[in-house]
């Protein structure tokens, strides 16, 4: 198998210089002498070249070959080259879409205060039609929007109660998270989130954004990196967007946080703490369904006493008690199955060591250790020679 090719540059007819696709030759037989090789070469790719000078074709493959000719086929196209990081286009926008939502306003296990201010939440929605339209309180807001933030603890049912208030409107749900507007290229980060607040209006859904806490944030009044300047980009963004958007925007947030000041006055704000008891042994009863095997031993009112617990602490140790259930093969669900999972899931990591702070030492080992340094300062006046009482010789 013999195999050649090469690249041609060469003139037009009109004197411009351009360049010519690669040509290539293979197939020859090993046997043939490599002199008469090399000429046939030579005379076709001096033909070839007259060819491709006069009348500048498309990459083409041309087959030579003795015997019966292989049946037709389409020859490969040239391999595309590697584009570089700068001749790479950006990403399209994201698209973003709706769901049905998953939970109702009656799954809701939640203190009453907490309840009703959802329940005004709604009613800022289905009332906007009669007091901005009919009683013309658009005349002063032109753009009502209801947005509201939910903050408390992981756990405590904002995405559920999310879900519930769009239930409760009739209206689908686009949740989206911080994460899904950001980008690595500059000034995409804004057009993510113009885009995501233009999904939701045209399809009139209930617009959720989680993990909204670095959103909804100060911005950063003399930005000193790209990513600072990206991220009060995206903040701006988000106060016209809040200007101008018909509808209920929910942000969820996880943490205190320290809201920028001319984006906190465009919220309505719901607190969600953990459950009391009282709402820890109703969401204990809502999560151990009928079809459950549960033991006899199992008792709702010793569960709702284990407190500092969440709604979803107390669902992820139902889970994980069914499935060990199940895995050992025993026919029912145990009482303390449920209580060894929910201390396994409410157990903390332990905390890392603060920066700085070491343990203080008892008056017994500072002793020791003032003795040894004594022992080591001596020993480098006299020269080093020395060794300690635990025969160590001191660091040179």
């Amino acid at each position: 198998m013999s195999t050649h090719e090469r690249g041609h540059a060469g003139h037009g007819a009109d004197g411009d210089t351009w360049s010519a696709p690669h040509l290539f030759l293979s197939g020859f037989p090993a046997d043939l002498p490599d002199r008469e090789l090399v000429t046939f070469r030579v005379r076709l790719f001096a033909m070839l070249g007259d060819v491709i000078s006069r009348y500048r074709p498309g990459p083409f493959v041309l087959s030579a070959g003795y015997g019966v000719p292989p049946e037709p086929r389409t020859p490969p196209l040239p391999p595309s080259p590697t584009p570089s990081p700068q001749d790479t286009a950006a990403p399209e926008t994201p698209a973003f879409s709706t769901v049905e939502p998953l939970y109702t306003f009656d799954q809701l296990v939640l203190p009453e205060e907490t309840v009703g201010r959802l329940l005004d939440c709604v009613s800022l929605v289905e009332v906007a039609p009669l007091v901005f339209d009919t009683w013309n309180l658009r005349s002063i807001e032109p753009h009502p929007s209801t947005a509201v933030t939910f903050r408390g603890p992981p756990g405590t049912g904002k995405s559920m109660a999310a879900h519930a208030l769009a239930h409760r409107l009739g209206r689908r749900i686009l949740s989206c998270r911080l994460s899904d507007l950001e980008s690595k290229y500059h000034g995409d980060g804004p057009k993510n989130l113009a885009a995501l607040f233009a999904a939701a209006a045209e399809q009139h859904a209930v617009l959720f954004v989680d993990e909204a806490e670095s959103l909804l944030s100060r911005r950063f009044a003399q930005p000193q990196q790209a990513a600072e300047s990206a991220i009060n980009s995206m903040r701006t963004e988000l106060l016209m967007a809040l200007d101008t958007f018909q509808g209920l925007v929910i942000f969820a947030s996880n943490l205190p946080h320290s809201y920028d000041a001319a984006v906190e006055s465009r919220l309505l704000h719901v607190d969600f703490a953990l459950p009391d008891r009282a709402a820890r042994r109703r969401i204990w009863q809502t999560h151990l369904p009928p079809e459950l095997p549960v033991h006899d031993d199992v008792s709702l009112d010793e569960l709702a006493d284990v407190a500092e617990v969440s709604g979803r602490d107390i669902k992820t140790a139902v889970i994980l008690a069914a499935v060990g259930t199940a895995r050992r093969r025993r026919t029912a669900v145990t009482r303390d199955a449920l209580l060894t999972a929910l201390k396994e899931q409410r157990t903390p990591p332990p905390a890392p060591p603060e920066d700085g702070v070491t343990t203080p030492l008892s008056p017994e080992d500072q002793e020791s250790v003032a003795a040894r340094l004594r022992r080591r300062l001596a020993d480098a006046h006299s020269g080093g020679a020395g060794a300690d009482e635990e025969g160590t010789r001191p660091p040179g």
